[in-house]
């Protein structure tokens, strides 16, 4: 079975990757301004998570587009697969973080309210 791609396919994870470093700059310049809030706190990295599934997606159509040999194709799923991994586990990170900084508010505040 022949898998067509066009390079009119590449546009969405390309403009994944784009999104993903414009969130990336934005994030960065808006943690030089909270210094002492988000140095008690470690860092998601969420913002790259669009980079990631756009390189996973870029990897895997960018061989078939290119008319790579069989081996090349196997290559480039094999790394398509593995980042896909390394990313199943950054979402996972990022919402354990948001989930542990959530619960954490949320006992804070009970809290407070308590002692009046």
């Amino acid at each position: 079975m022949q898998i067509t791609v066009h390079w009119g396919d590449l546009w969405a994870p390309v403009s994944m990757m784009a999104l993903s470093v414009i969130l990336s700059l934005g994030t960065r310049r808006w943690r030089r301004k909270r210094q002492a809030a988000v140095m008690s706190r470690s860092r998601t990295h969420w913002e790259w998570l669009p980079f990631m599934f756009g390189l996973v997606v870029a990897i895997a159509e960018l061989a078939r587009l290119l008319d790579v040999p069989d081996p090349g194709i196997t290559i480039s799923d094999v790394v398509a697969h593995a980042l896909a991994l390394t990313t199943v586990f950054m979402v996972a990170r990022t919402l354990f973080i948001l989930f542990m900084r959530g619960t954490r508010l949320l006992f804070r505040r009970r809290g407070a309210d308590s002692s009046y």
